[in-house]
């Protein structure tokens, strides 16, 4: 009998398209690699293997922009007291759909080393991986720079015979 696949949890303040995305992600994991489920507080993602927290770049009328930003603000907050890992995605369209595809396999082989690697492929499964499009000299996050360097040395590594 094989174990129930993973739990992946979006989560983000209103506005920030967690169900769109749970939609998009659903047609392009290989059917039964994980259940997704969408959320509006922390308390739900206690049971989730993998936590994908909404950013807030999506368009939102000015009025509305306070009100999302602290709703934001109180669900990083609550992940925080819960003790919860998490992974924020950001983008729009087909971009924000690979930046959370990225993150789950990242988490996914991180969390699960021996048996996630096939478990959370896409079914654009071959194409060859790929880094991040953003601009890394904006970003200076220390730890992305990090699983950036990593990642090319990775691919140094395996090109070599």
């Amino acid at each position: 009998m094989s174990a129930p696949p993973p739990t992946i949890a979006l989560i983000g303040a209103p506005g920030t398209g967690a169900a769109a995305l749970a939609h998009d992600l659903q047609q392009r994991l290989a059917r039964g690699a994980a259940r997704l489920v969408c959320t509006t507080t922390a308390d739900d993602c206690t049971a989730a293997a993998l936590t994908l927290l909404m950013g807030l770049d999506l368009p939102c009328p000015p009025a509305q922009q306070p009100d999302r930003e602290a709703a934001d603000a109180r669900l990083r907050a609550a992940l925080a007291q819960a003790g919860l890992r998490y992974q924020v995605v950001y983008g729009q369209g087909e971009r924000r759909i690979e930046n959370a595809l990225n993150a789950i396999n990242k988490i996914a082989i991180g969390a699960y080393p021996a048996s996630a690697r096939g478990s959370f492929e896409s079914k654009n499964a071959t194409r060859k991986p790929r880094l991040r499009d953003w601009n890394c000299e904006k970003c200076s996050d220390p730890q992305c720079e990090h699983r950036l360097f990593t990642s090319l040395v990775a691919q140094r590594e395996a090109q070599q015979p």
